[in-house]
């Protein structure tokens, strides 16, 4: 008898990431608040709305904006600058891209010397789509700080888009041997837009011997492989894809996480950075979620998340059962999805001590006691079993709750206790609930199971 652990009843097979719907004043029509320019040659600024953001996001905004109005009040041109220039990164922060804009605008015109105004300004022309001004900003701020290799990079990949392929390949270059995991990206997908795949599959490949969680570059080499016609090398690394990629640590713009405030946008960073595969980013977000709103079950379960991607599983267990004691009914399933998660890594134990601590927490939750049963029925380490405790758990979910699924865990239970004739009368009972249920799919599953608990040893295989 193999192991197995079913999705019954409520539980979820995969671990995800949730975050709550994020709260901007630009998604809801509001007067305009307009400052006007304090002097000839700078642009007006246009201010979010600030009523319907968090407290400590409103008021981040409302010390920001009176230390600019306080400049903007005396004659100094350089005091002036930096005040547009730190509002326009907290404004950038929370991705109020138009009156970041503006303020990035002011700021380099005050100060045409200062070469993080550009690269700011390029940035958000990048993450705005806008390409060509990214290009024009990111190349000014480039000449103003020619050793800056991130900055070299993110040029690069913005020339890649416009497929200005020849200037962008002069960016990758320049920065071979201080950043040679992002130059070896780069290089590959300009090899790549040219059709030179041979060539692209050696830079994807020193770029992953460098950077082996880089798995975003094996949809890239799959690319290079059809293009060679090798087509089962192709489906390969598809296979193999995953969402992390070679970052360039860019100072500059990585700056501007720190300024966020607010449980809810840094749940919204953390999701953003574990769905691009920065686990380390992900966690340092939900943490601060977590600092700023220590009751947050979303930080939590996303923190947990994150934390079993850094393969720290006491931490993710310990994130996940204290959100699950703030909000079972929400956190269930992704205790169940944690604990079928640690099993399919064969950390049985780990997934017992989340189960157990989450069912002395909050018992009887159905989804929590059936998956706590089975792995104690039928875990293949059998010094993790405890067949006593796994029939009181499958008889109390299966009398409340009455299930084909519940009634092959009691089964499961009993076998473990070597009462094979009563495991088989429970496989019994499961069989004909699936069939007054109409569950064809269920049927054949169970009959299918029936015949190894008809012997005189039942018990499921161990290690």
């Amino acid at each position: 008898m193999s192991f197995r652990l079913l999705c019954a009843a409520g539980c979820v097979a995969a671990l995800t990431v949730t975050t709550h719907p994020r709260v901007l004043a630009r998604q809801a029509p509001a007067p305009a608040d307009v400052m006007p320019p304090p002097r000839a040659g700078l642009e007006a600024m246009t201010f979010p709305p600030l009523d319907s953001l968090e407290p400590a996001v409103a008021s981040h905004l409302r010390e920001a904006r009176s230390e600019l109005e306080r400049a903007a009040a005396t004659a100094q041109r350089g005091d002036l600058a930096r005040a547009y220039g730190a509002f326009g990164r907290i404004l950038h922060a929370y991705e109020f891209f138009a009156a970041a804009e503006a303020a990035y605008v002011n700021a380099g015109r005050l100060a045409p010397g200062e070469s993080d105004w550009p690269h700011l300004l390029g940035y958000l022309y990048q993450q705005t789509g806008r390409l060509e001004e990214a290009a024009a900003s990111l190349g000014a701020a480039r000449r103003a700080r020619s050793g800056d290799g991130a900055l070299a990079v993110r040029l690069g990949d913005v020339y890649v888009a416009l497929n200005r392929l020849q200037e962008a390949r002069e960016q990758y270059e320049s920065v071979l041997r201080a950043l040679p995991a992002a130059a070896h990206q780069g290089l590959g997908e300009v090899a790549l837009r040219e059709r030179r795949y041979r060539e692209a599959l050696e830079h994807f490949r020193a770029a992953l011997d460098r950077v082996p969680q880089a798995t975003a570059l094996h949809y890239s080499m799959a690319m290079a492989y059809r293009g060679l016609g090798r087509l089962d090398e192709a489906r390969a690394q598809l296979a193999r894809r995953g969402a992390g990629g070679v970052i360039a640590a860019d100072p500059v713009v990585d700056s501007l996480q720190s300024l966020v405030r607010g449980e809810r946008l840094l749940v919204i960073q953390g999701s953003r950075f574990y769905a691009a595969g920065r686990y380390r980013e992900a966690v340092s977000s939900f943490e601060r979620a977590l600092a700023a709103a220590p009751d947050s079950v979303p930080a939590r379960v996303n923190l947990a998340s994150a934390l079993v991607q850094l393969g720290d599983m006491p931490r993710a267990i310990d994130q996940m059962q204290s959100a699950f004691a703030r909000s079972p009914g929400e956190v269930e399933e992704q205790v169940v999805a944690l604990a079928l998660l640690l099993s399919e890594r064969e950390r049985y134990g780990d997934a017992i001590a989340l189960l157990s601590g989450a069912e002395r927490r909050v018992p009887g939750r159905a989804a929590i006691a059936t998956t706590l049963a089975r792995l104690l029925a039928s875990s293949p380490e059998l010094a993790r079993r405890n067949g006593a405790r796994a029939l009181e758990l499958a008889m109390a979910v299966q009398g409340n709750q009455p299930h084909p699924a519940h009634a092959e865990t009691v089964a499961l239970a009993l076998a473990e206790l070597g009462r094979c004739s009563e495991a088989a009368e429970w496989m019994q009972r499961a069989v004909s609930a699936a069939e007054g249920e109409r569950d064809a799919a269920e049927v054949a599953r169970l009959r299918a199971e029936l015949p190894r608990f008809e012997v005189p040893y039942c018990r499921a295989p161990g290690r």
